[in-house]
């Protein structure tokens, strides 16, 4: 088996995130190659039930507009801003490398030179945006101009004589990201993005297909759904494909759809109509969550063999952490020690029932529901004993792991008071290190033991809408 390369493990340990007006405009064309004299391109056209798209845009005349790579380099940059604790300034500094890596691209010399060709296409393009950027603050389509890019720098000084007007992997990269963009993404406008499924995609043609009907699948703030029918010239023209043939367009996209068909993401691709009717439907599959490693390792931690803490997980996620407290009660107040705690765990999962009294005591508790006076001497020093450990652990996990704990907690206690997006931005924040892990943990627990998530909600809306 080969070994797993450096930057595979890292493109896996990143949070994505998609800014949901670029992957439903489809801003960059989704070819890999365009022709030398394409500078301009405008799309007046309705792909789904939100409403009418109308973008141009408009290259430098020494160049040509966005296309193929430069949608994951928008990715990588969407992902950096984040990543960096969403800086006031929209400015981003990090190395080329590391644009690479959260963008899902592999690295490798030519990478190198074509993320510089990328970075002054979306610098020398202008988009023109009317009426179909979303205003996540003010819930209302607006009209936006301006370039993915506003500038950037080498800001390290060191050349290579071979290397001078060329990147390498340490080269240090100043951007300044479009006001837009950045106005958007604090405001929570963000998808959560699988950068591992994404970055093993093949073509910027897949990857560009695959968030486009994401954006169709899950439009924000609706119910995801099965299918998605469009027409195929729409279709075409919408993905960068303007006046081609439709047998052309068919066949433009025909490696896309095998490999989504392949990896499970669509069940079935039928297209119907003859001719400028006709249209094609994406039926979806159901793509799998990824198992959560905390909750994993939380099971494992108390006895549990892995393959039945995944299986556990898989089943009863939302459980986890209240059973294992009341599993924890159970030990404690136990006359004798237990021999199979293995077994007892498993036997809470599958019949709760029987333990109703310790899963009780394991829920947040507010002050006119007290326990009796002997659990509570006893559930007292579990329940410290628990906290000390919690705050021990949040002082020394690394960031993603940080990240991904935050994400577990918001998941299980505020899913309806905020967006998955609100989520994953305070969630990343936490793993920067912009937002206390422990004391936004804590904050938590106290707003769900008073009952005030809702104002906490807002709360946290406070601090990443800067």
């Amino acid at each position: 088996m080969a070994k797993e390369s450096r930057q595979v493990k890292e493109i896996r340990q990143v949070q994505g995130h998609d800014e949901r007006n670029i992957a439903r405009l489809a801003l960059a064309l989704a070819q890999n190659r365009v022709p030398d004299t394409m500078q301009s391109w405008e799309k007046q056209l309705t792909t789904d039930a939100l409403g009418a798209i109308h973008v141009k845009c408009v290259s430098r005349s020494d160049s040509v507009v966005p296309h193929g790579l430069d949608n994951d380099i928008i990715v990588g940059l969407v992902n950096a801003f984040v990543e960096q604790g969403l800086p006031n300034t929209g400015v981003l500094q990090l190395s080329a490398y590391r644009l690479l890596t959260l963008a899902g691209l592999r690295v490798g010399g030519r990478q190198y030179s074509e993320l510089l060709e990328s970075l002054r296409r979306l610098q020398g393009s202008t988009f023109a945006i009317t009426d179909s950027w979303f205003d996540g603050r003010q819930h209302q389509w607006t009209s936006e101009e301006f370039s993915i890019i506003s500038s950037f720098a080498r800001v390290d000084v060191t050349e290579i004589a071979d290397d001078i007007g060329q990147l390498r992997a340490d080269t240090m990269l100043e951007i300044q990201l479009a006001r837009a963009i950045t106005r958007s993404v604090r405001n929570g406008h963000l998808r959560p993005l699988d950068l591992e499924f994404y970055s093993q995609l093949s073509q910027p043609m897949v990857r560009t297909l695959y968030r486009s009907l994401e954006e169709r699948r899950a439009p924000a703030g609706k119910v995801a759904t099965n299918e998605y029918t469009v027409s195929t010239r729409i279709w075409g023209e919408h993905l960068g494909m303007q006046g081609w043939r439709l047998d052309k367009i068919r066949r433009a996209l025909e490696p896309a759809h095998g490999e989504l068909l392949e990896t499970k993401y669509l069940l079935e691709v039928v297209y119907t109509g003859r001719g400028e009717s006709q249209q094609v439907t994406y039926r979806f599959g159901k793509v799998a969550a990824p198992v959560n490693a905390e909750l994993v390792a939380l099971l494992t931690k108390n006895g549990l063999s892995a393959p039945n803490a995944v299986k556990i997980v898989q089943e009863h996620a939302g459980q986890v952490e209240v059973t294992v407290a009341a599993f924890h009660r159970v030990v404690a107040q136990a006359r004798t020690p237990v021999k199979n705690r293995q077994g007892l765990l498993v036997d809470m999962f599958q019949n709760p029932d029987k333990y109703a009294e310790y899963m009780d005591a394991a829920q947040p508790r507010t002050l006119d529901t007290p326990s009796k006076p002997r659990e509570r001497k006893a559930a007292k020093t579990v329940d410290e004993d628990w906290e000390t450990r919690q705050a021990e652990e949040w002082l020394t996990l690394a960031p993603e792991a940080r990240e991904k704990r935050m994400l577990n907690l918001l998941n299980m206690m505020m899913t309806e008071h905020m967006t998955k997006e609100e989520m994953g931005v305070v969630a990343t924040l936490v793993g920067n290190g912009t937002l206390d892990a422990l004391d936004t943990a804590r904050a938590l627990t106290r707003a769900m033991a008073e009952k005030t998530l809702a104002a906490y909600a807002r709360e946290l809306r406070g601090q990443i809408e800067l």
